[in-house]
């Protein structure tokens, strides 16, 4: 990893440090820190980040996992597998690998993984989430973060089919400061919904 650009394993890289571009979405920084903490990850694991846009999470995932873990980010666009792999470049990060596809595709043949990430579902959350368990080891934990009140809906009716465990919701609401010539004053972001389990 390129120790100048972020020379700590702490989660919560600057979102100003990403090569962005304003057509793919990124997981900002404090929702990735606590989406990041919800899935409880160790040296070792292998990760799967479904819809991974920026590749914010995926980048930070691989940097909790070290060089004995593996990150597999998978986005169906080719703008945000580009990006992805542009970033991955810049802070030197080795141990994911980029798969450009649906997920409903993708998944099946997708290693078994000790966590998983949503973060996109194009409108399908209930059978993402659902075929995203089936790649779930046991004890394995899935996360999703979304800002619609549908998908938080979607996911939660899926983890409660599937019976999964330790269940959680949390909503986060984040205000940035901004200067003014009188002082600073919070700009507010959209809430988000950050929604995660546990495989039996």
């Amino acid at each position: 990893m390129d120790q100048h650009l972020w020379p700590y394993r702490t989660p919560g890289i600057p979102d100003d440090l990403f090569v962005r571009d304003e057509s793919v979405p990124i997981t900002k920084e404090e929702v990735r820190v606590i989406a990041l903490s919800k899935a409880r990850l160790r040296e070792g694991y292998r990760v799967i980040d479904v819809g991974s846009g920026t590749g914010s999470i995926s980048i930070e995932a691989a940097i909790q996992v070290g060089s004995t873990g593996r990150v597999y980010a998978i986005d169906r666009d080719a703008d945000a597998i580009a990006l992805i792999r542009e970033n991955a470049r810049r802070f030197s990060i080795t141990n994911i690998e980029v798969v450009q596809g649906d997920a409903m595709d993708v998944l099946p043949s997708m290693p078994e993984a000790d966590a998983v990430f949503v973060g996109g579902a194009g409108g399908r959350m209930y059978d993402i989430v659902r075929l995203a368990c089936t790649r779930l080891r046991s004890k394995g934990r899935i996360v999703v973060d979304t800002i619609m009140v549908e998908s938080m809906s979607s996911a939660l009716s899926a983890m409660y089919d599937l019976g999964l465990e330790d269940v959680d919701v949390t909503q986060v609401v984040v205000a940035k400061g901004r200067r003014i010539s009188t002082g600073t004053m919070l700009i507010a972001r959209n809430p988000v919904l950050i929604i995660s389990a546990e495989k039996p």
